[in-house]
């Protein structure tokens, strides 16, 4: 069968990306075909077109993490999937596609009450926070953490699930945002106006248990700083190593080195590491069916309530990019086909 797909045909920028066509075979052992009906558009598929990621793919690629879908079909050997089963995962790559075949073993089915464009809004945002919170961060109720950009698609989830937890969340964002931080139980941080350093020091006891930032390059060492003893400072990404648009590796060198890097060398009670979900699965292999399915369940459960920016058509995908690389978007931008 023909499947369309948003293709990756070089490095660069939005215009690099081409709506191709392509021959679906039948599902190979332990594989299963899905029909794509939602697929989320991350800022991370904007690092893999523009080569910024370590190990990306080599063009043409399909970009693409998180979909959600129904299994059209299931190939020898695959025997806890039937078909017409509404499904979720998160991909390598792949996601901007009609149809797609993976390996079973990454699809989780979808509980009832999770639906394909809420379940693409979750799979990779609330997915990555649920365990840089439980498994990296290992937040206990009570704690105080704070997060950079809580008003994106991230930030959100964040905001959210420190709050089911019973965290206390601080988190930065624009003037205009701040609301959002504060409708989904944080306290804002205008970071234009306001010193996010001086903030997290004034509250009792000076720090927070636990920083999450992708912004990257010194702000690492700012985030750091603000930690309290016993505490840690998680990164996720690396935004400020994009200027205009570009990526400049020096910046990103920097950041990993002078903020990660450089404070285990001097042990002061506080620890950093940069979260990764693929090391992270590579190391706890059970975790990604347990965490996603929990997702799925707070999904379906109306216990986190994912903000869908916009939904629009796959062959609209390079402009859904646009949007999100210029921050005209606020919330979860999903591709539908």
């Amino acid at each position: 069968m023909r499947s369309q797909h948003m293709s990756v045909t070089r490095r660069g920028g939005v215009d690099m990306m081409e709506l191709r066509s392509s021959e679906i075979g039948p599902a190979g052992h332990g594989e299963a075909v899905v029909r794509v009906e939602a697929a989320g558009v991350s800022y991370g598929d904007i690092l893999l077109r523009l080569g910024v990621i370590p190990g990306a793919p080599k063009p043409p690629f399909i970009p693409g993490y998180d979909i959600s879908g129904v299994v059209e079909q299931v190939g020898p050997g695959v025997s806890d999937l039937r078909v017409g089963q509404p499904v979720a995962a998160l991909l390598p790559t792949g996601g901007y596609s009609e149809r797609i075949s993976v390996p079973a073993a990454r699809l989780v089915p979808r509980p009832a009450g999770a639906g394909a464009v809420e379940s693409a809004a979750v799979a990779l945002n609330y997915f990555i926070v649920h365990q840089m919170l439980h498994r990296v961060a290992k937040v206990r109720a009570g704690q105080r953490i704070l997060v950079h950009g809580a008003s994106g698609g991230v930030g959100m989830a964040f905001l959210q699930l420190a709050a089911l937890a019973g965290v206390e969340c601080y988190g930065t964002a624009s003037t205009g945002k701040l609301d959002l931080v504060t409708r989904y139980g944080g306290h804002p941080i205008d970071y234009r106006r306001q010193n996010f350093v001086d903030v997290i020091r004034a509250l009792p006891g000076g720090g927070v248990d636990a920083v999450f930032d992708a912004i990257g390059g010194t702000h690492f060492l700012r985030s750091y700083s603000v930690v309290r003893r016993g505490g840690i400072m998680v990164a996720y990404g690396q935004s400020a190593a994009l200027v205009d648009g570009k990526p400049n590796m020096l910046i990103g060198a920097l950041g990993f080195l002078g903020g990660v890097i450089a404070p285990k060398l001097v042990p002061d009670g506080r620890r950093t590491v940069f979260y990764n979900a693929w090391s992270l699965e590579k190391a706890e292999p059970d975790a990604y069916h347990q965490d996603l399915g929990t997702v799925l369940g707070l999904l379906a459960d109306h216990k986190i309530e994912p903000r869908i920016a916009k939904t629009v058509p796959l062959d609209k995908a390079a402009s859904a990019q646009r949007d999100l690389e210029a921050g005209s978007v606020t919330g979860k931008v999903v591709l539908t086909t």
